[in-house]
């Protein structure tokens, strides 16, 4: 049965002139209750489209519309006398236990389907880059012919290119950046002596490399850091059981403190207080301590404890004797105020008939690569106490980054797996240990680190005969040795030919929101289930990521043009961001105009519709070669590369063209008769050097086996270069539709990955070719 009610929309003006959008629905409901309801409390995907649209006018309105009831939920609302015009889009996710959900050859039924339509775009995707063709073509690998000479059927000369903004280009001047008291840096803009912009030729150079590296699908210029296994979060469910490293007979030994009978195999020892506001979160005047000695017991204590319930009412040192048998042994396992609510540590309890499981060169391995991985990742985070004369221990707050970090973290001798570390390991069903830790909920490492998932015919080159197109055009340096090649190409002459082309903004510049870190170990963006890029399955399962050499990974990370409304960058520097403009909110503005260690202010940025030209000079270039960087220089119409600072949020799209005027290319022996004539020799038509760009696409077609167009990675640079068509926003996940003034994006991913009956529906970033986009509520 449908139901009616009224959608009031009430467009309100602050103090300041900034415009609050109220949107409220009011109706009887089916049990005869008047209801009033704030739309954000609504499912988006429960709305139809024209709906929205009509919800997006910047006017006060009053709507009759209807829905359907089901329970407490409103389903299918729109406007009255209209169709639903939403179309549910089903993505299959696998949750059969027995299935490998990263399997690309699973025979088994897929058994539950879940509707999910995208709400927004991640403001990065990936370029596939399936293994590289050995067909001896020119898109292969090979020694490059050098720069001594003109070779005859090689290309060389001049290439004059123009480059247009179509939004605003960041270039920070980092030299004369300012740093306040609270670690916030505002940056002016980098400006040359005749007063405009100064775009540094490296920045074109690598934007332009980037793109060439894409469309020959050459070898990735840098590929460093990546041997060493990812970490994940296990969930709550997984099972631990507390252990000991001990030392007999020359050897180490691990006691497995298990069958206690105790809930977690391990003794509540109090501690801290639940909620509180001190920097040892209570720890001096909650905590249980040695009654004799009047002190607190310390990590790795040897002690007698007494229990009640699981937990510790008295507790004495090893070396002190228990008054009655009742007392049980144990060691005494301090992690700090690590997390928020906590209220107490843990004691392990030994008992004689403890298994001793034999410490091998792969159970230390386990402990050693986990550790390191955890205090790698928090090498920041510490820098930043540092900075601020503040413990690593210390609890400053209930909030993540706040609470005090446990020892493993910040501690180089926790990497030591010795005689009297405490940790928590999980045994299969055989009694062999799977996994070792610190602490109960812990990162666990993936199989195999990305290093061990690129093909190797996409790993960067280690010998001059290794050099793919883009090492042999743009250069090349070793990363794991000696060798080097500088390259056939060099861009002079970069020139700013626009006037009054910055905009500068005054006093204490523009609070730009906080850039997002790249998360590799988030395998449901970064990982793929094939060495073709695709992703992983939604819903698999999250642990099975980076766990068979077969797998890959999604590509080269690209941050696709962004379609935005025409004013979008109008009152840039006013706070608008919890502000609807069509469906997008300005992203690039920190909410609250807040400024700390966490984001960088700017003084200027250069205008849309800003010009420059440069020069390009080519030596020795193959026809193929000078194809794929002419296909680059000249993409067609409203398709634009990305340049310069703050790119998830929209900045640097730069429209590229050639100046077929003032180019001049020829091929050895044309360059041979021009300097051999005494006579005026004129320049080749430039339909010569353009045909070059099919001699190109057909190579890509015959490598690859499909039409250029349809090629994996040209198919997505083209999307990336054009931006989505879709208009929906683009915005690091969260939860909320406008930006969230806490920030608190990690909510999004906490959802997604959420077990249980009302679990995450685990989403993985789509292709990039056809990305619709991911929902805004995951669970």
């Amino acid at each position: 049965m449908t139901t009616q009610g009224t959608l009031n929309v009430k467009i309100k003006k602050n103090k300041k002139g900034n415009i609050k959008k109220e949107i409220e629905l009011f109706f009887t409901n089916k049990k005869g209750e008047y209801r009033n309801i704030k739309i954000d409390n609504l499912p988006e995907d429960q709305i139809s489209i024209a709906l929205t649209e009509k919800i997006k006018e910047d006017k006060s309105q009053s709507l009759d519309i209807e829905f359907e009831e089901d329970g407490d939920q409103l389903k299918k609302i729109r406007e009255k006398g209209t169709q639903w015009d939403r179309e549910e889009i089903v993505l299959k996710v696998r949750d059969d236990d027995d299935v490998d959900p990263f399997s690309t050859n699973n025979p088994q039924p897929i058994n539950n389907n879940v509707s999910i339509r995208g709400d927004f775009h991640n403001p990065y995707n990936f370029i596939p880059t399936p293994p590289r063709k050995n067909d001896n073509s020119e898109l292969d690998d090979r020694a490059p012919v050098g720069h001594g000479k003109y070779h005859q059927d090689y290309w060389s000369g001049n290439i004059t290119v123009k480059l247009k903004t179509k939004t605003p280009l960041l270039i920070p001047d980092a030299g004369n950046a300012t740093e306040d008291n609270n670690g916030h840096k505002t940056y002016p803009l980098r400006i040359g002596a005749d007063g405009k912009p100064l775009l540094p030729i490296t920045s074109v150079k690598g934007a332009l490399r980037s793109a060439y590296e894409i469309v020959t699908n050459s070898r990735y210029s840098i590929f460093e850091k990546h041997e060493d296994r990812l970490a994940y979060r296990t969930p709550a469910r997984i099972t631990v059981v507390p252990a000991r490293v001990e030392s007999k007979d020359g050897k180490l030994f691990l006691r497995i403190m298990d069958d206690t009978g105790l809930v977690g195999e391990t003794a509540r020892l109090k501690r801290y207080e639940k909620n509180s506001k001190n920097k040892d979160k209570g720890e001096s005047h909650v905590a249980t301590k040695y009654k004799s000695k009047n002190r607190l017991p310390i990590h790795g204590d040897a002690v007698w404890v007494k229990l009640s319930r699981g937990k510790v009412e008295e507790i004495i040192p090893r070396d002190q004797n228990p008054s009655n048998t009742s007392w049980k042994k144990g060691w005494v396992c301090v992690t700090g105020a690590n997390i928020n609510g906590k209220m107490n540590e843990r004691v392990f309890i030994e008992q004689n008939n403890n298994d001793l499981i034999p410490v091998t060169p792969e159970i230390k391995s386990l402990w050693e690569e986990l550790i390191r991985n955890y205090q790698q990742t928090h090498v920041k985070d510490l820098e930043k106490r540092k900075s601020k004369n503040q413990s690593p221990t210390a609890y400053l707050g209930g909030k993540p980054g706040e609470t005090g970090w446990s020892k493993h973290i910040w501690d180089e001798k926790e990497l030591q797996f010795q005689e009297g570390t405490l940790c928590y390991v999980e045994l299969n069903n055989r009694g062999k240990i799977t996994a070792i830790q610190p602490v109960t909920i812990s990162r666990r490492l993936y199989k195999y680190p990305p290093d061990d998932l690129l093909d190797d015919s996409l790993k960067p080159a280690q010998k001059m005969e290794q050099l793919s197109p883009v090492d042999r055009v743009f250069g090349w340096v070793n990363q794991k040795g000696k060798g080097s090649y500088k390259g056939n190409l060099r861009i002079n002459a970069l020139t700013c030919i626009t006037d009054n082309c910055i905009e500068k903004f005054k006093d204490r510049g523009l609070p730009l929101n906080i850039l997002g870190q790249p998360q590799p170990s988030q395998a449901r963006f970064y990982q793929a289930q094939d060495k073709k890029g695709t992703p992983l399955d939604n819903g698999s399962e999250k642990g099975k990521g980076y766990s068979n050499s077969n797998q890959g990974l999604r590509g080269r990370k690209v941050y696709p043009h962004q379609n935005l409304p025409a004013n979008h960058w109008d009152n840039a520097n006013q706070d608008r961001t919890q502000q609807d403009n069509n469906g997008h909110y300005q992203e690039y503005y920190r909410p609250g105009s807040e400024r700390d260690d966490q984001n960088r202010s700017i003084l200027g940025w250069v205008k849309p519709d800003t010009e420059f030209t440069f020069n390009i000079d080519i030596t020795n270039l193959s026809t193929v070669e000078l194809g794929a960087l002419l296909l680059i220089l000249d993409l067609p119409k409203n398709h634009y590369h990305r340049l310069g600072g703050g790119k998830p949020f929209g900045f640097g799209s730069v429209e590229i063209n050639i100046d077929w005027d003032k180019t001049d290319l020829r091929k050895g022996k044309d360059w041979k008769e021009y300097y051999s004539s005494l006579l005026k020799v004129d320049k080749p038509d430039a339909t010569v050097a353009k045909a070059s760009i099919e001699e190109f696409k057909q190579a890509i077609t015959t490598s690859y086996g499909k039409e250029f167009e349809e090629v994996s990675f040209i198919k997505a640079l083209l999307v990336a270069t054009q931006g989505y068509s879709d208009k929906l926003p683009i915005h690091y996940p969260r939860l909320d539709r406008q930006p969230n003034p806490n920030g608190e994006a990690f909510k999004w991913f906490v959802e997604n990955e959420r077990t249980g009956n009302s679990g995450g529906l685990k989403v993985a970033l789509p292709m990039l070719a056809n990305d619709g986009g991911l929902p805004r509520n995951p669970s």
